[in-house]
């Protein structure tokens, strides 16, 4: 019989590098899917967090309409019950010294008195505004009165709005006034 040759164990060499080349790219391939199934989930949670705000805002935006709708329907029933003197004062551009008042009423598009302010000596003009006032008051006795100024507005000089107010005070204050409010 033929004596086989074996060979040592040692003598056998595998060579591992092409194997671990396939390894190594199968492992960039699956490390690359992850990552771009990471950032579609994180742009389907963004998405999902804009829906989830946009809902919410547009749940506050029903809301508020509402409101603003109760609100129009109260402020048309109660206009049949009160009245509303709005009183604008500007002055000219041009003309520091040259001042207006426009006296509206609920509902009126132009105003019913216009009083003209100029220079330094105002009493009359604003004892005209009072008695304007006090008349549509004495007039309209059986409604509550209400009394606005554009307050907050630049083109009221400060030492009108100041003399304005004081006349709003005076018809609150008034006994033969008791329907006249300052808002």
């Amino acid at each position: 019989m033929k004596k086989r040759r074996h060979r040592a164990k040692a003598d056998i060499l595998i060579d591992l590098t092409s194997l671990l080349d396939v390894i190594f790219i199968v492992l960039l391939v699956v490390i690359g899917r992850q990552m771009n199934l990471t950032e579609r989930q994180a742009e389907q949670v963004q998405a999902a967090v804009a829906v989830e705000e946009a809902m919410a805002k547009a749940q506050e935006a029903q809301a508020e309409y509402e409101l603003y709708m109760d609100q129009v329907d109260t402020a048309e029933t109660i206009g049949q019950y009160v009245c509303v003197i709005s009183v604008y004062a500007y002055y000219d551009e041009a003309d520091i010294t040259e001042r207006h008042i426009k006296v509206f009423r609920k509902g009126d598009a132009d105003p019913f008195a216009t009083i003209d302010l100029k220079g330094e000596n105002v009493e009359t003009p604003l004892n005209q505004l009072k008695s304007v006032i006090e008349e549509y008051a004495t007039k309209n006795d059986d409604l509550p009165v209400i009394l606005t100024l554009n307050e907050n507005d630049e083109k009221i000089l400060y030492r009108d709005e100041k003399a304005i107010r004081g006349i709003f005070q005076d018809l609150a204050d008034m006994d033969t006034l008791p329907n006249v409010f300052l808002k």
